[in-house]
């Protein structure tokens, strides 16, 4: 039986969702813990990269909810290790920092996460998020992946009337550029954008857009 069919087993039985929580912030895991037990997940707890590690190791989670910014490894360290291994490789991983500027996001971008979230998440919308991604493990994206979607969106909304569109990744953040000689084509694109983030757990304001018109 595969990694996805145990988990699928474990959702539609009564054994609880196992939850990894990888976080530096003392007083802010139990803010998760303790609802999440009461909402019937079974949760365990890390402060630091070796100890996240350790703790994937010792008994592998349904789902690991992690804060790149850990001491000792760091997420990337993290999530290396984890791609290494194949008992650890597909298991859904839940980003969940409250850097903006996402320097720690860029570290981890080019490993396979699963969802992006800014703190602070209430705990019950982080629950309902975390019985998502168990239920749909495969479903899981990186920055490059979604560059491509977003730049063959914006081709076919506007029928390539951007010229020298160029979508990249700068130190995490998505940047659309080139340009237009209308008004009415710069907006298409941007719902183009819209649709392509609707679609995904991508935060809207880890994107740039400089598109010039004229």
């Amino acid at each position: 039986m595969n990694d996805n069919a145990v988990l699928q087993l474990r959702l539609n039985s009564s054994k609880p969702i196992r939850v990894l929580i990888a976080d530096p912030d003392e007083e802010l895991r139990p803010v998760y813990r303790e609802p999440l037990a009461q909402g019937g997940f079974d949760v365990v707890t890390a402060g630091s990269g070796l100890d996240c590690v350790a703790r994937l190791r010792e008994r592998v989670p349904d789902v690991l909810v992690l804060e790149p910014h850990l001491p000792w490894g760091g997420g990337d360290g993290v999530l290396a290790m984890m791609g290494e291994d194949s008992r650890l490789a597909t298991i859904p991983v839940m980003v969940l920092t409250a850097h903006h500027e996402s320097d720690a996001l860029s570290r981890v971008a080019r490993f396979p996460v699963s969802s992006f979230h800014l703190k602070p998440l209430a705990p019950d919308r982080l629950a309902a998020k975390l019985r998502t991604l168990v239920a749909h493990p495969r479903q899981r994206f990186s920055l490059a992946e979604q560059t491509g979607r977003m730049e063959s969106a914006i081709v076919r909304r506007t029928g390539g009337r951007v010229q020298n569109l160029r979508v990249e990744t700068i130190n995490g953040r998505i940047i659309v550029s080139g340009r237009s000689n209308s008004h009415d084509v710069k907006q298409l694109a941007l719902a183009a954008m819209r649709e392509a983030f609707a679609a995904s757990e991508f935060q809207s304001e880890r994107i740039e857009v400089n598109i010039e018109v004229g």
